[in-house]
């Protein structure tokens, strides 16, 4: 009963949505994984429209935006020239915390196809690596997300994920005019509970957190446990994600 009252509302309030505004000529890209909540909570009172629902609406990419959402934009404001706006990750980090996201007690409690909670972050990547990834580690790619049809970058701002708390901010601070920061919310698990007990505590600590605005260590920071990841892994996974990579380091070089 602690768990539901507490943290279950928190957990139905976060659903991270893509935003865009006319009046401030931006649209926010809400890449899975990305601190889309937080971005979500500064940025929502200033947006026009919100697409909320069902996840392919909630996590539109760069292609579809371009095919379905620019010429609707075109038509209603013609003289509008509204900039995307997107987050990248490093691309392990980021496999990490789908990793740890799909071992949450939720898709343990309904035996979900797409729990990690049977399988360590090796399997999870050799999962990945597959030729045909089985449904817990099905989770694309963020260059899939953000390339456009013709494979250019799909958006006019991309932003490091470790710089989203100055960079992004101060960017829409003088976009909309006013200050803006992120506050933090559905605060990052950094261990994966073999026990369902143990991982119900953990999700309600976390919650509390996110209630609290406390911070919480990110895989992007404290690192991923690579005991868990051969040499063999390494290599493959390197190849896999390099262009990912590239992407990430410019924008954390804020050279995009």
């Amino acid at each position: 009963r602690l768990y539901n009252s507490l943290y279950s509302p928190i957990a139905h309030q976060l659903r991270p949505i893509m935003l865009i505004s006319l009046k401030h000529r931006f649209a926010f890209f809400c890449t899975p994984k990305c601190a889309s909540n937080s971005v979500e909570a500064m940025l929502k009172p200033h947006s026009d429209i919100h697409l909320i629902g069902n996840p392919q609406l909630r996590h539109t990419n760069a292609r579809q935006y371009s095919r379905f959402i620019q010429p609707y934009l075109d038509e209603v404001a013609p003289n509008e020239t509204v900039e995307r706006v997107a987050i990248v990750r490093e691309p392990e980090a980021w496999l990490y915390s789908w990793y740890r996201f799909r071992a949450r007690s939720a898709l343990r409690k309904t035996n979900s196809q797409n729990s990690t909670a049977h399988v360590s972050f090796g399997e999870f990547i050799d999962a990945y690596l597959s030729e045909s990834p089985p449904p817990f580690a099905d989770v694309g790619s963020q260059l899939e997300f953000l390339l456009d049809e013709d494979g250019t970058l799909g958006v006019d701002h991309l932003f490091a994920y470790e710089n989203v708390g100055s960079d992004l901010a101060g960017w829409f601070t003088e976009r909309v005019g006013q200050s803006l920061s992120l506050p933090t919310m559905n605060v990052s698990p950094t261990k994966v509970h073999k026990s369902n007990l143990m991982e119900q505590v953990s999700a309600l600590a976390r919650g509390i957190r996110s209630r609290k605005g406390g911070v919480s260590p990110s895989p992007a920071v404290t690192g991923i446990d690579q005991a868990e990841i051969s040499a063999d892994q390494k290599e493959r996974l390197a190849i896999r994600i390099a262009e990912e990579k590239k992407l990430h380091t410019a924008a954390l070089n804020k050279s995009i």
